[in-house]
């Protein structure tokens, strides 16, 4: 009991760590432009690049972890986290901080790979849900607060000082995983595959950049049709070697895991460009300051907190994709409700329309986490782990580039100000309806798993 806690603990606290160091730095990045003396291209590297560091070496952390321990990685990874976001505050110039954010992404892909794994192996099926509804919940905690915190760190003493934040929490996370005494190392004696790691990496990279560069045809195609010969080589190269980065059966043979990993891309896919149109919205059209536009937009992340452990021990009780496939429900329904947004909504109206979204987003994410955990093989959780989460990557990047291509189409490249207040509510009616779209698509896709084990 005692091993269970303290893996929960570090599990947790880590998960809260990297998603509030997130959105901490984000809120710091206006600073930071005028500060470094930063252009728009460089400013967005910044933020970019600890994202695109994560995505690509999620996948080859979490094998490197099932060959070294899944335990010592976690333990590394923290150490690192801390170590290189402590190295972040004393960036001197852009690029040595776009270098820091790639070391410290490494970092938070270390923990990302291996903390759910160490709990999944830990606790039963039966208590799954409820320890995955905690991790969760603090994935959403620390979303909430980092950008409060960090906007009243970066007034009070820069945005060197953001970085410093996750001092205490790594501290906390690094000493709990310590006194965990077990170790997993189910592909110890294996081998590595360094060539099928890099056509990954590669295939990421290509894939992230084309969906961003969607807006500009002639940037986003050709990079996505390079994703595309990547990945083939990359499918190719792994039903080659004795021992694949992935073993691709998890796809081929394995619906239940392959549906809960298609339905977390669309979810988050239908879902995460919310934020960025609502901040757009309620700043620009409506005339919010950034802070006033950040206590509103609290509200969805707030009730997902609250609410995921509860759909956690729900999903323990009830079957587990059917909840997840309500949340969808949900979350569509909620997107439906955002077409409808114009000049004259209220906020009450708003607010009711987030908290709907966050009761949907808490439903679906931590019990269809316990599918897919559950789905799996206990030698499977850290490569299942990761792949959960390149796929929440890739659903955010995509949300992000249709966003993108909706805008070059009716916006222009003209800036979102009062005077194209009416072209950027037509492209946001049309952003929600496709992403509406996109989650109703992913109940069904979520359905299909309903009854399987």
């Amino acid at each position: 009991m005692y091993i269970r806690t303290s893996a929960l603990a570090a599990a947790s606290v880590a998960s809260f760590l990297v998603p509030f160091m997130m959105s901490a730095v984000a809120i710091t990045l206006p600073v930071m432009q005028v500060e470094l003396g930063a252009t728009a291209v460089e400013l967005s590297w910044i933020a970019g690049s600890y994202i695109l560091a994560l995505a690509a070496i999620l996948l080859p952390v979490g094998r490197l972890a099932d060959i070294l321990g899944r335990r010592r990685t976690f333990v590394w990874g923290t150490a690192a986290f801390v170590i290189f976001s402590l190295c972040a505050s004393l960036a001197w110039s852009v690029t040595s901080l776009v270098a820091l954010r790639v070391v410290q992404g490494v970092g938070a892909a270390m923990i990302l790979s291996t903390g759910v794994a160490i709990v999944t192996e830990l606790y039963p099926r039966t208590e799954r849900g409820r320890v995955m509804g905690i991790m969760v919940a603090c994935v959403y905690l620390g979303l909430s607060v980092g950008p409060l915190v960090g906007g009243m760190m970066t007034s009070l003493a820069g945005w060197r000082s953001v970085f410093f934040l996750c001092l205490p929490p790594g501290l906390l996370a690094w000493i709990m995983a310590r006194r965990i005494e077990d170790e997993w190392r189910p592909a110890h004696g294996e081998g590595f595959d360094l060539i099928g790691s890099l056509l990954y990496a590669a295939f990421v990279v290509c894939c992230v950049n084309g969906l961003t560069g969607l807006a500009r045809p002639e940037r986003g195609l050709p990079l996505l049709g390079g994703a595309l010969i990547l990945g083939l080589f990359f499918v190719l190269r792994s039903r080659s070697v004795a021992h694949p980065l992935i073993d691709l059966s998890l796809f081929t043979a394995n619906r239940v895991f392959l549906l809960s990993s298609l339905a977390t891309l669309v979810n988050y896919a239908g879902t995460f460009a919310v934020g960025f149109l609502l901040s757009l919205y309620l700043q620009v059209v409506k005339g919010f300051s950034p802070m006033h536009a950040g206590f509103i937009l609290v509200v969805q992340p707030v009730v997902q907190s609250l609410l995921s452990p509860l759909a956690g021990v729900l999903a323990d009780r009830f079957n587990a994709a059917g909840l997840a496939s309500l949340g969808m429900a949900l979350c569509a329904l909620g997107l439906l409700g955002m077409c409808g947004v114009d000049l004259h909504t209220g906020l009450l109206e708003i607010g009711a329309i987030l908290a709907l979204l966050g009761l949907g987003f808490a439903l679906f994410a931590s019990p269809n986490m316990s599918v897919v955990m559950g789905s799996v093989e206990p030698r499977h959780y850290s490569i299942a782990s990761s792949l959960v989460a390149t796929m929440r990557t890739f659903g955010m990047t995509l949300s992000m580039g249709i966003s993108a291509v909706v805008f070059g189409f009716l916006l222009q490249d003209r800036q979102i100000a009062p005077e194209t207040i009416p072209e950027f509510l037509a492209s946001m009616r049309v952003i929600f309806a496709v992403c509406a779209g996109l989650c109703v698509a992913g109940v069904f896709c979520s359905l299909g798993r309903v009854g399987k084990r």
